[in-house]
């Protein structure tokens, strides 16, 4: 009986140690979705060219130290989205989060 307690003392500290090293940093996941929703509310609004449709992109965006949001890269097979993408998003009205942080944020246009 000993043993199997020892054991199964063993086997809950390892499980919470796992639990905690696998562990997202929360408050990145939260405003990279905070983020995620704001452009895709932006390009709700524009009106979709045929061209684009059923392609898919990934968006890098970093807030800089000035306060202001920069693009880094669009990584797209579609260069027509990525012209949609740089024009159609205004990262003047984006609201602000951390400054330093790469937020990388995955799009996908709709047949």
């Amino acid at each position: 009986m000993k043993k199997i307690s020892i054991f199964l003392v063993l086997l809950m500290a390892f499980s919470t140690i796992t639990l905690k090293a696998n562990d997202k940093n929360p408050r990145n996941v939260k405003e990279t979705q905070w983020l995620t929703s704001q452009i895709y509310q932006m390009l709700a609004d524009e009106s979709i060219p045929d061209n684009i449709r059923g392609t898919k992109a990934e968006l890098r965006i970093i807030l800089a130290e000035d306060g202001n949001y920069r693009i880094l890269s669009v990584d797209s097979k579609n260069d027509n989205l990525r012209d949609f993408l740089k024009d159609g998003i205004d990262l003047d009205i984006i609201a602000k989060g951390r400054t330093n942080v790469v937020y990388v944020i995955p799009i996908e246009i709709a047949e």
